[in-house]
């Protein structure tokens, strides 16, 4: 669809009513006529426009967008990189901590172990202790009531 009309047959007249040879008139319509059609290809329209600009805008947001995505997931990607290093590094600070509680655990365990020993030690020479005080307490009461119980049986026998 040409954007522009142009009508040779009306120019010739306007020519040749301004003074101009016919000859010359269709010449130069003929001439303007070519000039018009090869800039013509040239002209474009609005909506010719508007779609170009559209389609070349929806382009360049494709390609926003394809970035955009390709940025998150290096981003993303990072991210999960620190991550898995900070676990790395936690698990690693864990079980050192658990080794060091485990160790610090089995050296108290030992010295309760050795406490536990000593006190069994005690409790048996306690026990071997009180049965020897017991022991020397009867004796001990067995060799007063020998001396005492005689005499104190003569003074009652005096009384009665």
């Amino acid at each position: 669809m040409p954007a522009l009309k142009f009508d040779t047959l009306d120019y010739v007249k306007q020519l040749t009513g301004a003074g101009v040879e016919a000859q010359v008139a269709e010449i130069h319509a003929m001439t303007m006529k070519q000039a018009f059609g090869m800039y013509i290809d040239d002209v474009i329209t609005k909506d010719y426009l508007d779609a170009t600009l559209d389609a070349r805008f929806a382009e360049q947001d494709l390609r926003w967008e394809s970035r955009f995505a390709e940025q998150d997931l290096k981003m993303e990607q990072r991210f999960a990189e620190q991550d898995h290093r900070i676990e790395q590094r936690l698990n690693g600070f864990e079980a050192r901590l658990e080794r060091r509680f485990d160790q610090r655990f089995s050296l108290q365990d030992l010295k309760i172990d050795r406490l536990d020993q000593r006190i069994s030690s005690l409790e048996l020479n306690t026990g071997s202790i009180i049965v020897a005080q017991r022991f020397q307490s009867a004796l001990l009461l067995l060799l007063v009531g020998g001396l005492l119980v005689p005499p104190a049986l003569r003074l009652l026998a005096n009384f009665s």
